[in-house]
This record gives C-alpha cells, sequence and structure tokens, in this order.
C-alpha cells in the first residue's frame, strides 16, 4: 500500500522541531505539501524535501493529491480550519486541545461527519509505550487500588512580541496549553472525566492562567494537576495505589533521542525501572495514517477528546469563580446543540 499523502498547514515551531522530523521515519506516511501565507514554507520544504509549496492554505486543501492534513495553529484557530479542510475531503489531525468550546466541538463534529473524514486531536503522547507499560501495570494489580493520581506539567516560556498561548482571544492561557495533557493522562487511566474539579491560578501580568494548579474528584479517586509558563521545565506523573507507586519522569513530552524512565516502587520497598526509547510523534503519524486508510469516518479517541474538554470547560469556570465546579457531559449538550442547528 503507498504512503499517505501528507499536507502541513503552517510553518509552526511544533511541525519543524518534532511532527516533520517523525514524518521522515514513519513507515506509511509522507510530507507532499506544506503552506504558509508568511513566506517561509519555501525554506522548510527545501530542509525537509516537501515537494510542493503553497502561499495559501486554501491552495493546499484544494490540492487533489493530500489525503490528511496536520494542523499546528493557534488554538482559537482550530475549529474554522477544520472545517476547512473537512470541507475539502482531508482527514484531519489537529493539535492539541481540538477546540475550546462546546459551540466550536458541534461544529466541527458536523462538519466532519457531513464530509466523512477522520478527525482526531493530536495529543501525540498517547502513543508512547510507556504509557502501556502504566496499563499494565495497574491491570495487573502491580500497585493495588488506585487511590491518586499526581500530574505536573511545567516550562519557562519565552514571552515574545506576539506570543499566541498568552493570547485570550486564541484561546491561550496554561491550561488549554499543557494542563490539557495533565488533564487527559487522569482521563485516560480512570477511564473517565471527574466529577467535579477545584483550581486556582495566577496571571500577574497576563490576560490568561499562566500558572494552574486543581484537584480533580473521580469520586473515590482524587487527581491533582499544576501547570505553567514560569517554572523549570517538567512534566511528571505519578499514579499512587495501595501496594505501591508508578512515577513517569517523562510522562507527556520526551526530548528527541531521550528514554522516557518508568519506575515501580512497591510497599515491600522493592522496585523496577524501565527506560523506553520511542518518537511518539512517530507513532501517532504512522497510527492515523493507517485509520485514515482503513476506517470510515469518526472522531478518533472521542470519548478523551470529549472528556479533555469537559474538564477544562469546569476548570475555567471554577478559575472564574472561585469555586469548585461539577464537570458536565460533553455528549448530551453536544447533541442538543446539533438538534438546535
Amino acid at each position: 500500500m503507498s504512503a499517505v499523502r501528507w499536507g502541513v498547514l503552517t510553518t509552526a515551531r511544533i511541525a519543524q522541531d518534532r511532527f516533520l522530523p517523525a514524518m521522515q521515519k514513519a513507515r506509511n506516511a509522507t510530507v507532499a505539501a506544506i503552506s504558509s501565507p508568511n513566506g517561509r514554507a519555501g525554506e522548510v520544504a527545501a530542509r525537509f524535501g516537501i515537494p510542493a509549496v503553497y502561499a495559501s492554505h486554501e491552495d493546499l486543501l484544494s490540492d487533489p493529491a493530500i489525503e490528511a492534513v496536520y494542523l499546528p495553529f493557534p488554538n482559537g484557530l482550530h475549529a474554522e480550519w477544520i472545517i476547512a479542510a473537512a470541507e475539502a475531503g482531508k482527514d484531519i489531525l489537529c493539535e492539541k486541545p481540538l477546540v475550546c468550546s462546546l459551540e466550536d466541538y458541534a461544529r466541527v463534529v458536523e462538519a466532519c461527519s457531513h464530509n466523512e473524514v477522520n478527525l482526531m486531536e493530536a495529543f501525540m503522547y498517547r502513543f508512547h509505550p510507556q504509557h502501556q507499560k502504566v496499563r499494565e501495570f495497574i491491570d495487573a494489580g502491580r500497585i493495588g487500588d488506585v487511590v491518586s493520581m499526581h500530574a505536573r506539567f511545567h516550562f519557562v516560556m519565552n514571552r515574545a512580541p506576539g506570543e499566541v498561548r498568552l493570547q485570550a482571544g486564541l484561546e491561550g492561557g496554561a491550561v488549554n496549553d499543557v494542563g490539557c495533557y495533565a488533564i487527559d493522562i487522569m482521563n485516560m487511566v480512570m477511564g473517565r472525566a471527574p466529577v467535579s474539579v477545584y483550581a486556582k491560578g495566577t496571571s500577574p501580568a497576563d490576560p490568561v492562567e499562566t500558572t494552574v494548579a486543581a484537584i480533580l474528584d473521580y469520586d473515590g479517586v482524587i487527581g491533582t494537576l499544576d501547570c505553567g509558563f514560569e517554572g523549570p521545565r517538567t512534566n511528571t506523573f505519578q499514579v499512587i495505589g495501595t501496594k505501591g507507586q508508578i512515577t513517569l519522569d517523562q510522562a507527556f513530552d520526551p526530548m528527541p533521542g531521550d528514554p522516557a524512565r518508568v519506575t515501580v516502587s512497591l510497599r515491600d520497598g522493592s522496585s523496577e525501572v524501565f527506560d523506553i526509547n520511542e518518537d511518539q510523534f512517530k507513532i501517532e503519524i504512522e497510527r492515523f495514517s493507517t485509520w485514515a486508510r482503513s476506517s470510515g469516518h469518526e472522531v478518533i479517541h472521542r470519548e478523551l477528546t470529549e472528556q479533555n474538554l469537559a474538564v477544562r470547560l469546569a476548570i475555567h469556570e471554577s478559575l472564574a469563580a472561585g469555586l469548585p465546579r461539577n464537570v458536565e457531559p460533553v455528549h448530551a449538550v453536544e447533541h442538543h446543540l446539533l438538534q438546535e442547528q
């Protein structure tokens, strides 16, 4: 079977630093085109051997040879470009978070369903084998019953002029940028969203929250997260059980070439360490390319996407009110919104 032909919209840093290098290693995918109105697409194309360059995203989407597209736009632009790509008949891998409102979620689901294309939120970390290890240990009862989870994701932001992650109008802020990973991993472990959240945040000189801490109540299991743009780089996750604990030292974004370490520490004092080296972007690309050729049309990992949106909405409500907030299921609201259209 021939490789899936991809188009990349924009020359965003994540595309250049992580997605395109991973694409060069993918076995069933190739980048056939890149687009950007800023004039840098030609330079990026030359560096990665991309044959077609477009000065507008619309021109790339109109290319009939392109089967799938990668969208690494600022958060607030995701919905409009997902819909445009769906209407062009392309399968869509869109950077996380997929969208930031119930209305936008309803719109993109309807567009992808109507045009019979696949859509997936690009949480690349899910595809790293370390998370399969965590699942295996929990399912095998190695750490007993899960009682709490603790996720952290911080980095020091380069506050360049126009930084999109600091713009409220583009759905910036720590929760949407890095907190979404912490939310997602806890939902993935539990297989469900929490029933309520309680969050506190700071934004000393910015219109968006730059540091956030939150408690997520999974009705018997407590999850905590802290995330932000102010502290040294850390992206860790810990699951604590009645018999032991699992610790990931690079839970979300191991740097290329660096192994992710999984440590299992048991109550009797014994421990095991596993170092796993894999390119999670490469696996993500290969899996989505397989889905693009083999599935009909769906929102891939739909439950996780809906759970993540529901929790982010509740956290933002809690930040605004200074009070705990219940987490409302997205699928019921989304169905209601579609019925009104």
